[in-house]
């Protein structure tokens, strides 16, 4: 699979290269900003007020919001080699995994574009983690500078200082595409932050899933504290934008990798795993203060960025252009209708040896406005790890051995699953009660599951043949024998 997609992709770039090397660039700036672990439902614009996110209000506010974008894994790695690629993490071989590798071969929207002739470059996490053999996929590294942050715990890392250098080795004359990618709210968190910055603690919605104690929403306390870091550092390089008088030919686009690093949300693919915020913004070309029903995936940005600096899709990338849902509001709800009513999550590894033999545990899940439907390829295995590390879920953190020391709540978050799984998420928010064996969901689960496989069977997964086991044979380019307590991923 993997050199079948690797030569697909050289020979798509090589076209596009020939094609486009005479044309001038015509396309907007570009700023795409992915925090590191956040769930959709986290920003004061989707309703927790808990939390404060006003700058990706902002965005909300002045463009379009997507109150149900996912990413195509809920691992770190692996999302992000499916934004940069443009195709569902399974056609990506060893880029689809956690510490995996990434490489010139993989098509990827940054190097297209520095090709046809914008300015690109990162600050913060960038792709990854993993080893990038031909260097940063992302583009070239702003990481010099850094600040007093405002806990032990969030990077030193000045994002908005690394983005100002990034503009002055700019030329004038020709458009950036920068990725800002902070490195909140990933764990570890100083615990007692939250709290200690006017968090109100007793205010916080704790998920069905977790057990609703002190000690919890302490930790969620922690996590939002982090995204508030993080908003304020979006909040301080959009007014540089604006300051340089770019905002006005600018598309702005805030969204996370993957869901919050909690048991039961951040490595699976239930909607606090794979559902997250999305917000972009376009002065003069996006409406403002839109918000889309329509069903999208972190995979969908890739030709969406090509196209809006008016170059080819090359032909291996399975994700949607979202030009016509952001640029004509007429074609929004019969588009989100049609062709964006679901899309496809799934899952492979997280951490190293978080099984036996480092077994994956390979998930297929298809998403819609009503229901979730996940296929579980391996089921006998231990959906969260081995016991009793549970390794797949992040690290050692409060929550973790909350859960832990809670019988009914073990239960919920690692106990091995069916199958299939199906949920109604109108009713059954936090995916808690499965439907997939009732008789009355006989007929939804069959339509959801055929849809499930044609999508499968068109994008060349592995696991369509048979073979569950494609992604244990890729190295992991991390620490080669991480500790229970890693957390740096």
């Amino acid at each position: 699979m993997k050199n079948k997609f690797y030569q697909m992709g050289l020979i798509t770039l090589a076209i596009w290269l020939y094609s486009c090397s005479s044309e001038e660039v015509v396309g907007p700036n570009i700023l795409f900003v992915i925090t590191d672990d956040q769930s959709w439902i986290h920003t004061s614009f989707a309703g927790s007020p808990e939390v404060s996110t006003p700058n990706f209000d902002r965005i909300a506010n002045a463009g379009i919001y997507f109150s149900n974008a996912y990413a195509s894994a809920p691992t770190c790695t692996a999302s992000r080699s499916s934004i940069l690629a443009g195709q569902h993490f399974w056609r990506l071989g060893e880029a689809g995994v956690l510490w995996g590798q990434y490489d010139s071969r993989i098509v990827n929207y940054q190097a297209i574009l520095s090709d046809a002739g914008y300015h690109t470059g990162y600050t913060g996490k960038g792709w990854g983690p993993g080893r990038a053999i031909d260097g940063p996929p992302v583009g070239q590294e702003y990481n010099a500078r850094t600040t007093i942050p405002a806990s032990t715990q969030i990077s030193a890392i000045d994002y908005t200082t690394n983005f100002e250098d990034f503009l002055a080795d700019k030329p004038s004359d020709v458009p950036f595409s920068f990725w800002l990618s902070p490195f909140e709210p990933h764990r570890p968190y100083t615990v007692g932050s939250g709290q200690g910055n006017d968090i109100d603690v007793a205010n916080i919605t704790v998920p069905g899933f977790l057990p609703d104690t002190e000690v919890i929403r302490q930790d969620m306390a922690d996590y939002y504290l982090e995204i508030q870091a993080q908003d304020e550092a979006l909040g301080e390089i959009l007014n540089k934008i604006e300051q340089h008088g770019l905002l006005e030919n600018t598309m702005i686009v805030v969204t996370s990798d993957n869901g919050m690093p909690f048991p039961r949300a951040k490595s699976t693919n239930y909607e606090y795993g794979v559902r997250v915020p999305l917000a972009i913004s376009w002065a003069g070309k996006i409406n403002p203060r839109y918000e889309s029903a329509a069903i999208v995936n972190l995979s969908d940005l890739a030709p969406t960025f090509l196209k809006s600096a008016g170059l080819e899709v090359p032909n291996v990338m399975t994700g949607r252009n979202l030009l016509p849902l952001l640029l004509d509001e007429s074609q929004t709800q019969s588009m989100s209708e049609v062709d964006f009513s679901y899309t496809v999550t799934g899952f492979e590894r997280h951490v190293l040896n978080a099984r036996e033999n480092n077994q994956t545990y390979p998930i297929r899940a298809l998403h819609t406005k009503d229901f979730v439907y996940i296929r579980n390829y391996a089921s006998d295995r231990w959906p969260a790890g081995d016991p009793p590390a549970f390794r797949d879920i992040d690290g050692t953190s409060p929550s973790k051995t909350e859960v832990l020391g809670n019988a009914e709540y073990l239960e919920i978050t690692t106990a091995k699953r069916p199958s299939e799984e199906l949920y109604n998420l109108l009713n059954d928010p936090y995916q808690l009660n499965n439907l997939a064996a009732l008789p009355e969901f006989e007929q939804t689960k069959l339509v959801l599951a055929d849809r499930l496989q044609q999508v499968l069977a068109e994008s060349e997964d592995p696991v369509v043949s048979g073979n569950v086991d494609t992604f244990n044979q890729y190295p992991y380019f991390g620490a080669t024998d991480p500790p229970s307590t890693t957390v740096n991923n």
